[in-house]
């Protein structure tokens, strides 16, 4: 009787053990599936009602290779910043294969009175005496001391501005200077400029042109020497321009003119979908700094004496032969570390020319 009571027992706690592990799997599933509802009801809602996801940064189907354009411009012989300049340049050379380095002229010819906007937005009048050029600069040095710089700074093209003559056509016509020299609307003196420079890349499978206009305000020519300087609208400077953008992968265009002159090159310089025919317009002579893109072009204007840098990007696809993206923005000079190697030139052209 004992032994049959404790089996009865036992098997009583058994059935009650065994229900209440049923119990506890129903629990357990119940409250899985309850869990995996919830979630899938918060995804959908998420997906109907959430932001539409951002486009990627870059082309998803970007095989190919980035081309920066640094310019530069209106320097007008204030050399503070050129040591960051050249940092600048430097630090993109070391990361990128191709970088070309422009100079948008009026290299020389300092105003002997002027105010340098700088980054912040605020307005330097103090310059030192010795960083502006005195009245009768070209009887002390000639203009030798920013060549000097020029020369140094290494730029791949150089388009000449209306205070670039104030030193005569020899000093543009200096060994170091004349083969960077671009300007396609130069009548006279003949074979002072290049209509265009071309860089061509077998790894990268391009051909660049760098076309230069050049300013036609020439009042500062030195001794009444005749210049002849065609306007962007004649036939001789558009038909040239037009011969040099076709015989290109990408093109920039260099010019030292008022922004309305700019704005006729971007409508007379169209193809047949009204696309700009350059894909860069690094431009001068208003003292203006900015980039954007306007149209399918990128355009930058970074002159104020060297306070600024324009830096724009072209993303060639070696796969589609074509540009797929570009980019523009301006980059403040002041603050970048400078170069020892510029700044120790600079230092040294200040004590061999007091005045400069």
């Amino acid at each position: 009787m004992i032994v049959m009571k404790h089996r009865m027992t036992f098997f009583r706690t058994f059935d009650t053990t065994l229900a209440d592990l049923t119990i506890m799997k129903y629990l357990r599933y119940s409250l899985q599936i309850l869990i995996l509802t919830g979630i899938l009801a918060f995804l959908e809602c998420k997906k109907s009602t959430g932001p539409t996801p951002e486009p990627p940064p870059t082309p998803t189907t970007f095989h190919g290779i980035r081309v920066y354009i640094v310019s530069t411009g209106d320097i007008h012989e204030y050399s503070r910043n050129l040591p960051g300049l050249a940092t600048l340049v430097k630090n993109i050379r070391d990361t990128a294969s191709f970088v070309y380095f422009v100079l948008t002229g009026d290299f020389f010819m300092a105003h002997r009175s002027y105010d340098v906007k700088r980054c912040d937005g605020h307005t330097d009048s103090s310059i030192r005496p010795d960083l502006k050029v005195p009245a009768d600069s070209d009887h002390l040095y000639d203009g030798m001391a920013e060549s000097r710089i020029v020369e140094y700074l290494n730029f791949d093209a150089i388009v000449p501005g209306n205070h670039d003559w104030v030193y005569g056509i020899a000093m543009l016509a200096r060994s170091s200077l004349k083969p960077k020299i671009v300007a396609c609307n130069i009548g006279q003196p003949e074979n002072l400029a290049n209509d265009y420079l071309s860089f061509s890349s077998k790894r990268g499978k391009f051909r660049l042109n760098i076309i230069g206009v050049a300013a036609t305000d020439n009042i500062h020519s030195k001794d009444q020497e005749t210049v002849r300087i065609y306007s962007l609208t004649t036939s001789t400077s558009m038909s040239k321009i037009k011969s040099a953008l076709t015989t290109a992968n990408m093109n920039v265009l260099l010019t030292h003119l008022l922004d309305q002159d700019d704005a006729i090159a971007f409508s007379a310089l169209k193809n047949a979908r009204g696309e700009a025919l350059f894909d860069v317009l690094c431009g001068g002579h208003t003292h203006e700094s900015f980039a954007n893109i306007t149209g399918n072009a990128a355009y930058m204007k970074a002159g104020i004496y060297g306070t600024y840098a324009g830096l724009a990007c072209l993303w060639w696809d070696t796969v589609k032969m074509d540009v797929v993206k570009k980019t523009a923005r301006l980059v403040c000079l002041e603050n970048i570390p400078k170069d020892p190697g510029t700044q120790a030139l600079i230092d040294s052209l200040h004590r061999v020319y007091p005045h400069y």
